[in-house]
C-alpha cells in the first residue's frame, strides 16, 4: 500500500524535442527527467513546422532511437507525438519539465499561461547548454554537417579566421587558441581600411565587431581584435577588445587588461595623435604598435601587446562558457 502511494506521488515530467540525432545533450536531458520522476517525451511529428536547416529524419526512426536508448538504460518513459510547441505542457497532470537555456524563455511563457489558468507552474530542471570540445553547443545540425560526433568531439579541425595581418595580433591569437583547442586551423585575412584610426570607448567594440561581420568565407570562428581607449572612473586605459563570432551566428566579446594612460599620453591623443605615435615620441622607438606595443615600454617589459590580444580572446571564450551555465527561471 505504501509503495503504491509513493508511486502515485511521483512527479510527472515533460521533455520535448525533435531528437534528429540522439546526442550527448539529449541524453543528459533524458537522464535528468528520469531522475525527477515519471518522464513523458514529446517527440515532434513529421507534420510539425520545423525551423531547421537540414532534413529531419522520419518520426518513426527518431522514436526508435529514443526507445533503444531507454531500453539500454533499463529505463521507461512515455513517448507522445508532438504536433504543436505546447503539447501537454498546459495540463495540470504534469508538474515538471526539463529545459535548456535555449528553451527556457518559452517555458517561462508556458508557466505564465498555467498561472493565468489557475494551474501551478512547472518545476523547471534546466541543464544549460552542453558544449562540445569546440565550445559550441552540441546540436543535431552540427553532427549532420560533420563538424562533431554525438559526444561533441570534433571530426575535423576547428576553422578559425583572424581578421588581421598584424604579426603581433597573430602571435597573441595563436597563444590563446593553442590553450583553448587541441586541433584548429588558423588563417588570416586583411581588415578593411574603414576603421576609426584611434577608437574610443564603444568605437572599440564596434571596430572589433565590424571585423568579423565582414567575413564571407566559411568558418567555425571568426575573430576580430581592436585596440582602443576606454574610460573608467575618470581614468583612460588602452585595452584590446576581441569579438568572437561562431558559425551559428553568435558573437561574444572579451576585454584585456589595460594600460593606464598618463597625462602626457592623453595630451598627445587629444592633439590628434594615435597611441603608437605617442609611444614612439615619448619612448623614442619606431613601430611600437606592430611590435611589442605601448604596454611593453610602460610596464618595463612585464607585458607585451601579444599578451593583451591573448587575454581579450580568452575573455571572449570565457563569456561563451559562462553563458552555457544553466540560467535560473525568473
Amino acid at each position: 500500500m505504501l509503495l503504491l502511494e509513493k508511486e502515485s506521488r511521483r512527479v510527472k515530467v515533460l521533455l520535448g524535442g525533435t531528437f534528429s540525432v540522439l546526442h550527448k545533450a539529449h541524453k543528459e536531458m533524458i537522464d535528468r527527467g528520469l531522475r525527477m520522476g515519471e518522464l513523458t517525451i514529446g517527440l515532434t511529428s513529421d507534420h510539425f513546422k520545423f525551423n531547421k536547416r537540414y532534413v529531419v529524419p522520419p518520426y518513426q526512426a527518431r522514436k526508435s532511437n529514443l526507445e533503444n536508448y531507454l531500453r539500454n538504460k533499463g529505463s521507461r518513459a512515455n513517448i507522445e507525438m508532438l504536433d504543436d510547441p505546447y503539447g501537454s505542457t498546459l495540463s495540470p497532470e504534469y508538474g515538471a519539465i526539463v529545459s535548456s537555456n535555449e528553451t527556457l524563455d518559452f517555458i517561462e511563457t508556458i508557466n505564465f499561461s498555467r498561472r493565468a489558468n489557475g494551474i501551478p507552474p512547472l518545476l523547471v530542471e534546466n541543464v544549460g547548454e552542453i558544449l562540445g570540445e569546440d565550445l559550441m553547443p552540441i546540436k543535431s545540425e552540427r553532427i549532420i554537417r560533420g563538424d562533431i560526433d554525438e559526444e561533441g568531439v570534433r571530426r575535423k579541425p576547428i576553422k578559425v579566421i583572424l581578421v588581421t595581418k598584424n604579426p603581433t595580433k597573430i602571435e597573441g591569437a595563436t597563444i590563446s587558441l593553442s590553450q583553448l583547442f587541441k586541433n584548429y586551423q588558423l588563417s588570416t585575412v586583411a581588415a578593411a581600411d574603414d576603421f576609426h584610426p584611434q577608437p574610443m570607448n564603444h568605437e572599440t567594440f564596434i571596430g572589433a565587431r565590424k571585423r568579423v561581420d565582414g567575413i564571407k568565407e566559411d568558418y567555425d570562428y571568426a575573430i576580430g581584435v581592436e585596440a582602443g581607449i576606454v574610460s573608467f572612473g575618470g581614468t583612460y586605459y588602452d585595452v584590446h577588445i576581441a569579438a568572437v563570432k561562431d558559425s551559428l551566428g553568435f558573437t561574444n566579446y572579451g576585454m584585456s587588461s589595460g594600460l593606464p594612460m598618463n597625462a602626457s599620453m592623453m595630451d598627445g591623443m587629444k592633439s590628434g595623435m594615435e597611441l603608437e605615435e605617442v609611444t614612439n615620441e615619448l619612448i623614442g622607438v619606431n613601430d611600437s604598435g606592430d611590435n611589442k606595443g605601448a604596454i611593453y615600454y610602460f610596464s618595463r617589459g612585464l607585458k607585451e601587446r601579444k599578451h593583451l590580444v591573448e587575454e581579450s580572446i580568452i575573455s571572449a571564450f570565457t563569456q561563451r562558457i559562462a553563458e552555457s551555465i544553466p540560467r535560473k527561471v525568473k
